[in-house]
């Protein structure tokens, strides 16, 4: 039995030993000249076992000491310093680590985190060399070296080669060869535009022999707007876009907009810096654009909530904290989120530079309670390019219109002249009729009896009134007496809209503080569409809705009316769709108002009927009426002091001529052109068309939330454990982590002088982070694998002087991201093979020498997107509105507020779009895209996992999006692929993976054809089911059977390895 265990102990002890051997070989690798580097070798070991303990936070610090600084880690400390340099038997800290005693042992036992033993090694070597320190490599600023010197320098295109060939030769290795030219053009095509090369884009590649048919493919490549759409999917993932809100409903929101400035700003190859700024600072560039304006959006993608519940200033502070985090690991590479509670255990930030940097958001306008239902403030509205081209040509249409008003003006003065003389007379003889003659709708009211009111304008219209009818004696003859239940419905008539002038009004005699309807056409339970005179406690309110509130104006007059006689209400709209277009008239006189809604943008037409003395079904009028009165322009004020009653021209003729002010001169011009002269009316309507038209054309396409700062800056306090309740009384002011460099003097202290800190020229992480981002979308992997995170615990860079070279070079040719990516895919280093020899594969598994090409599964949407482009059925419209493409049924219910709101599918076009347009709702995204490694977007992402599950093959074989691909693609191929299976194949090859087919795949190709024709022809309900999959049209006129048979062979390609993998 001993025996037994020995041999098994033995054997144990061996296996050990070769674990331990195969864990060194990549620690000590790095350090093959048998130099040790500290913050390549040494920095992590300690920052995953030391500092928690021994670093940066001060709270938590043990013992006084810090081993993430030198002065510390070296220090003398009274003759027992923690690493003394040459001699470990000297340092205190290598001491403890080798100790047997577990009450000196570091780490303790407790904390469970012992030290292997290649970590051990690597400690004592670097003190035995002499402890040499270096700072954390991160918050160094890149410097470029000279460029290497290498063996092959034939093999060398641009200065990334020298870096990468000098690595592979000191580890005596070799780059792979260049791929072939099929290769070459599928890699860059999917890399800078998700989508395959075209059969003819691939043959005119091959076709072109001259030297630089390789930098023209490059060149067009970049040229073509599926460029901007591939490289706006990387942003949405850092930005968190979505079309929702995330919290509570997960309801709708319209940023769209700032997601299509996105991918205009790559294909315009907008400076990264200047992309940058906007992006976080646009709302405070001075004299802004409205595209600059749009890209401080950025951070208003954060979710929100509306919870009923919810603490608003719990979740102010959590859209703050979250904008700390995105900005922080988008440009900085850095997890300062950890200083929220407490100082960061790893990175030397402390919880004082969380605050001042925290600071830089706390002040922005935005509520902690914003909406599900839309855009909450600040917003900037999104001008239509379309509509935009024609408005010159109709503004100088307006100018010469508003040139022939003033023209006639002077042309009738002699005729008005003249009429003024006959009113001076009339005025006399009292027999002057000032009132307008043109109302749309006027109900005098004077019926006395009866539940029917006639239009007095068209007497066939009647109104009937509901509710007991009550006559009374009126302003003018009789009234109505509404009592509070009672209101007059009058159908389909008073039809106005938002984009023309109208005017309406009438007498009133209400109580105190009335309430009510003076009138109104509004459909309440349809956000209130419509339009309305409102009394509100005696106060005047005019609402012209499409969907309140979001989409609407409303004003209110600051002094109600007074109670118990009659009054004159009236309003006038001008057509702006602003609420500055809207005046109120109590007696004749314009009344001052607050304004409570401003923007509208869409129809206020509604099918609900027009009713005097209610909304629709409520807000019904207690009190007398009389004299209704609507009509389809705006009146002029002199117009409405008519029909007040006031009649302000008889006095003004009763003064003699020569002594009438220009206001009155003025005002009786105004009365003759409006309502005699018959050409000055028709030239109004002609230059109010054109304004109309203008304010159509102006009209916003769309709406996008925006950043925005308090007038008055809130202030900044630490905030105790993180918790939005407990701040601290230590105040601090906006500023950047004291690591790092500071702001220029004469920067402001805001987001935008912290955007601009950013592109300093010192500034050591901007540059390397965004270098790594772009790398890692060429190589599926960055030179420094943790993309969020550069400080202590992410990696080293496994190219620190390649990285350190192009951050610089990036910066000092302006940050120019086509430039750059082209450098990079110009390299030879690109283009090599991505077969991988067997000395590769053993010295370098992982590929970080760079010895060979990249390959890697495409993303998500770069699946569907390629998966439609084969097919034929793609549809290449950019921009406009999420659309909502096949998915599972009941996905949104499950995570919806009792179930809403429901997904409602798209048809058309819109299933067949670029995924980059579809409908993302945070709580429940698209499921074929999230199997393939998609995140949810409610947080920021600027690394996607890529995993393996049955569940993405069920997906690519059963979804109906791919199923209807490959049913397409059949169709084509039998269309265009001539009239043998291996011409079809051919040209199926060719689309799916830019090549011919092998000789082996049409050998499976042709049994799998032989297999499943005959299983068709005997099961027609099969065929017919297959062949129904998704919506788009079958061609009928080709034969079922053939076609599903296709269907298969075509699905079998679309479901190859290579053709879902950029290689």
């Amino acid at each position: 039995m001993e025996a037994t265990t020995t041999k098994i102990e033995i054997a144990n002890m061996r296996l050990l030993c070769c674990l331990i051997a195969v864990c060194l070989i990549p620690s000590l690798a790095n350090a093959a000249d048998g130099k040790v580097r500290f913050d390549r070798d040494i920095r992590p070991i300690l920052s995953d076992f030391c500092f928690q303990c021994h670093g940066p936070d001060q709270e938590n610090r043990e013992a006084d000491l810090r081993l993430d600084l030198k002065e510390h880690a070296l220090a003398d400390r009274k003759g027992e310093p923690a690493f003394k340099a040459g001699s470990s038997a000297n340092s205190q800290a290598w001491q403890r680590i080798i100790s047997k005693d577990d009450d000196t042992r570091m780490p303790p036992p407790a904390a469970k985190k012992d030290l292997k033993p290649q970590h051990i090694a690597l400690i004592k070597q670097w003190i035995e060399q002499g402890a040499e320190w270096t700072d954390h490599w991160a918050f160094v600023a890149p410097k470029k070296v000279g460029l290497p010197k290498v063996s092959k320098p034939e093999w060398v295109v641009n200065a990334i080669d020298r870096f990468v060939l000098a690595r592979l030769e000191s580890k005596g290795m070799k780059p792979t060869v260049e791929a072939s030219r099929r290769t070459l053009i599928r890699r860059l095509s999917l890399d800078l535009r998700g989508l395959p090369p075209t059969a003819k884009e691939v043959q005119e590649f091959l076709n072109d022999k001259s030297k630089d048919a390789y930098e023209k493919l490059v060149d067009r490549t970049f040229a073509s707007k599926a460029y901007g759409q591939r490289m706006a999917v990387m942003w949405l993932d850092a930005a968190r876009y979505g079309d929702t809100s995330v919290y509570h409903a997960d309801g709708p929101r319209d940023m769209w907009a700032w997601r299509d400035r996105i991918v205009d700003a790559y294909n315009e190859n907008l400076s990264f810096d200047q992309f940058s700024i906007q992006q976080l600072a646009g709302d405070l560039i001075k004299d802004a654009t409205v595209k600059q304006q749009i890209m401080a959006g950025f951070n208003r993608n954060n979710g929100t909530t509306d919870e009923g519940g919810a603490i608003a200033e719990e979740y102010r502070v959590e859209y703050a904290v979250d904008r700390v985090k995105t900005t922080s690991t988008v440009w900085l590479g850095l997890t300062m989120e950890c200083g929220q509670c407490h100082d960061h255990k790893y990175d030397p930030i402390s919880q004082e530079d969380y605050y001042r940097f925290f600071a830089f958001f706390n002040v922005s306008a935005d509520g902690g309670m914003q909406t599900r239902r839309g855009n909450a403030t600040p917003t900037v509205d999104v001008p239509d390019p379309e509509r935009e081209k024609q408005l010159p040509a109709v503004r100088e249409q307006l100018k010469a219109q508003e040139e022939k008003l003033i023209k006639h003006q002077e042309d009738i003065k002699p005729t008005l002249a003249k009429w003024i003389t006959e009113q001076e007379t009339n005025v006399k003889d009292k027999s002057l009729d000032l009132l307008p003659k043109d109302p749309l709708l006027h109900f005098t009211l004077d019926e006395g009896k009866g539940n029917k009111v006639a239009d007095s304008v068209n007497a066939k219209r009647k109104g009937t009134i509901h509710g007991k009818a009550q006559w009374a004696s009126g302003r003018f003859d009789g009234a109505l007496n509404l009592n509070g239940g009672t209101h007059v419905d009058f159908g389909n008539i008073g039809e106005l809209e938002c984009t023309d002038g109208f005017s309406y009004g009438a007498w009133v005699n209400v109580p105190p503080k009335a309430a009510g309807a003076v009138l109104a056409r509004m459909d309440n339970n349809n956000a209130f569409r419509g339009y309305d005179m409102l009394l509100s406690s005696g106060h005047i309110e005019v609402h012209i809705v499409h969907k309140w509130q979001a989409d609407a104006l409303k004003v209110r007059t600051k002094k109600p009316i007074a109670g118990k006689k009659w009054q004159h209400v009236f309003m006038t709209y001008d057509g702006s769709s602003k609420a500055e277009g809207i005046k109120v008239y109590v007696d004749g006189q314009p009344q001052e108002v607050d304004i409570q809604a401003n923007g509208l943008k869409n129809t206020i037409k509604t099918p609900k009927p027009f009713f005097i003395g209610a909304r629709n079904p409520d807000s019904k009028m207690k009190g007398l009426i009389d004299e209704v009165r609507v009509y389809a322009r705006t009146l002029s004020p002199t117009e409405v002091q008519a029909l007040a009653d006031s009649d302000p021209i008889s006095p003004i003729l009763a003064i003699a001529a020569d002594k009438r002010t220009k206001e009155q001169q003025r005002a009786l011009s105004d009365y003759y052109l409006a309502n005699v002269d018959e050409a000055y009316p028709k030239l109004v309507k002609q230059r109010d068309a054109s304004k109309t038209k203008i304010a159509n054309l102006e009209e916003p396409l769309t709406s996008v939330m925006v950043m925005g700062n308090m007038t008055k800056p809130r202030e900044t306090f630490i905030l105790n454990r993180g918790s939005y309740d407990s701040p601290t009384k230590r105040k601090v002011e906006a500023g950047t982590p004291s690591i790092l460099p500071p702001m220029h003097a004469d920067a402001p202290r805001n987001r935008l002088g912290m955007a601009q800190w950013l592109f300093q020229p010192e500034h050591p992480l901007t540059s390397r982070v965004a270098v790594n981002r772009y790398w890692q979308q060429l190589f599926g992997v960055g030179f420094v694998t943790t993309p969020e995170d550069f400080g202590a615990q992410g990696e080293f860079p496994h190219s620190p002087e390649l990285l350190d070279w192009l951050a610089v070079d990036f910066r000092e040719n302006g940050w120019n991201v086509k430039r750059l990516l082209k450098m990079i895919v110009m390299s030879a280093t690109y283009r090599q093979s991505s077969n991988v020899p067997v000395s590769h594969r053993k010295v370098d598994p992982q590929n970080r020498l760079l010895g060979r090409g990249a390959r890697f599964r495409l993303q998500g949407e770069f699946i569907r997107d390629s998966t439609l482009a084969i097919s034929g059925l793609l549809v290449d419209h950019m921009g406009g509105p999420g659309v909502k493409p096949y998915q599972p049924p009941g996905l949104w219910k499950e995570v919806g507020l009792g179930g809403n709101p429901k997904f409602v599918q798209d048809h058309g076009d819109k299933l067949y779009r670029r995924s980059l347009y579809t409908y993302w709702k945070r709580s429940a995204p698209p499921p074929s895209m999230q199997l393939f490694d998609a995140p949810t977007r409610e947080k920021c992402t600027v690394y996607r996992p890529r995993t393996n599950t049955p569940l993405q093959a069920l997906v690519m074989l059963n979804d109906v999006q791919y199923v209807e691909a490959a049913r397409n693609l059949a169709q084509r191929l039998i269309k265009e692929g001539g009239s043998t299976l291996e011409s079809r194949v051919t040209l199926l090859a060719e689309l799916a993976v830019s090549r011919p087919p092998r000789q082996s795949e049409m050998k499976v190709i042709k049994r799998v054809f032989d297999e499943t024709f005959p299983k068709f022809k005997a099961d027609p309900e099969a065929t017919k089911k297959l062949l129904a999959y998704g919506e788009s049209k079958r061609d009928e006129s080709i034969d079922a059977i053939e076609h599903a048979t296709m269907t298969i062979i075509a699905s079998l390609y679309l479901n190859l390895d290579e053709t879902l993998t950029r290689q």
